[in-house]
């Protein structure tokens, strides 16, 4: 097990803070370790006619577009079902009538916090998108079928999009 002898706030961003510090590790050696910590987000797998709702966005990180779910990140103190709401109407302008918990996952612990809550939006309603300043996003809608044809060829390439898929088909089987 380990124990933080020293932990601090590195860098505090918009979106994350980086902290590190040092550890003691159950043999007495001392390491230095270092994480994001973020405050989590959702991801939300709407469903309508057959059809989930994706985005694509073009993604600095990697400078290019992907095809994902809709998501955002948890604003302090929020509750993420209610935050897979506001996403899911300021993205692509839809209401869930019905969001269903189908997963929640760290992202990648080797480094992060973060947790990804993961919904399932059905009876839909459309409304108002109501984009971030910042977003560039277009909607892509894609049958249930191709959904199945893209995961089984590793089409989709973002983590979340592939979780929540996968268990938006076992929801679907299951029930």
């Amino acid at each position: 097990m380990e124990k933080w002898i020293k932990h601090e706030e590195i860098y505090k961003g918009k979106i994350f803070s980086l902290w590190g510090g040092q550890v003691s590790l159950d043999n007495g050696n001392v390491v230095v370790r270092e994480y994001i910590r973020h405050l989590g987000g959702v991801a939300i797998v709407p469903v309508i006619d057959g059809n989930v709702i994706l985005i694509r966005q073009f993604r600095i990180s990697i400078e290019r577009e992907l095809i994902e779910l809709p998501a955002g990140r948890l604003e302090p103190n929020e509750d993420p079902m209610s935050c897979a709401g506001r996403e899911l109407e300021e993205e692509i302008g839809y209401r869930a009538n019905k969001l269903i918990p189908i997963a929640s996952y760290f992202a990648s612990v080797g480094y992060s916090n973060e947790r990804m809550h993961l919904f399932l939006a059905i009876d839909l309603e459309k409304t108002e998108r109501r984009l971030e300043s910042d977003e560039r996003i277009r909607e892509v809608v894609m049958p249930l079928k191709i959904v199945k044809e893209k995961l089984a060829n590793q089409e989709f390439e973002d983590s979340k999009t592939i979780i929540g898929l996968r268990e938006t088909l076992a929801y679907f089987e299951r029930n």
